[in-house]
């Protein structure tokens, strides 16, 4: 096999294991990303360079940064980048449920999410996921939703280049969690409910 099959096939297998890694199938993250989709990622990051002043402001208070990162994955949009079911019953297996506590000041589910996400992320799953966030770029960045794609591209960076417990990768394991428990809830039985981090 020569060196070009080598790479489609490489790229055929990543491409598989990006959608598969997510709740993404029947959905256009499910497909490759195409040349004319890249252009438009590369033209909104482009974009973002111009808007040094804002990165600088939200990048100034990091606390600000990821309680702001945190609500911007959870809008909507980005429930087809939840975990998929493999993903979460292996640590659930793994870690057991999730603890359920009535106190504020417990730490036990924001611990338990920390180990779950440090344990889930390897650096083929933070590629994975990065490359996936930068696909919504082009949308914010049209909407005129400048901080918020900044927020995105930050968590993007910083996901596939440290081994950091992003936002990005945080609400991608809530939501995934939630997500299985949502559709696998037992009506006889009392189910943990998975609350913030």
């Amino acid at each position: 096999m020569g060196r070009k099959s080598r790479a489609k096939r490489d790229r055929r297998a990543e491409t598989h294991y990006v959608a598969a890694l997510t709740a993404s199938e029947g959905t256009w993250l499910e497909q490759p990303v195409s040349e004319e989709e890249s252009a438009r990622i590369k033209a909104a990051q482009k974009t973002l360079e111009q808007h040094r002043a804002a990165a600088t402001e939200l990048s100034s208070d990091e606390d600000r940064l990821q309680r702001f990162s945190l609500e911007v994955f959870r809008d909507a949009r980005f429930t087809s980048l939840y975990f998929d079911d493999w993903m979460i019953e292996q640590v659930l297996e793994h870690f057991g449920e999730p603890p359920v506590s009535e106190d504020p000041a417990d730490t036990a589910f924001s611990d338990y999410l920390r180990a779950a996400v440090q344990w889930a992320a390897t650096p083929r799953v933070r590629r994975a996921l990065s490359g996936q966030a930068t696909r919504f770029l082009p949308e914010y960045v049209e909407a005129g939703l400048i901080n918020e794609a900044l927020a995105i591209n930050y968590n993007a960076y910083v996901t596939v280049m440290s081994d950091a417990n992003t936002p990005l990768l945080v609400q991608m394991m809530v939501g995934g969690l939630s997500r299985w428990y949502d559709e696998h809830e037992d009506t006889d039985d009392e189910v943990p409910v998975v609350g913030d981090s």
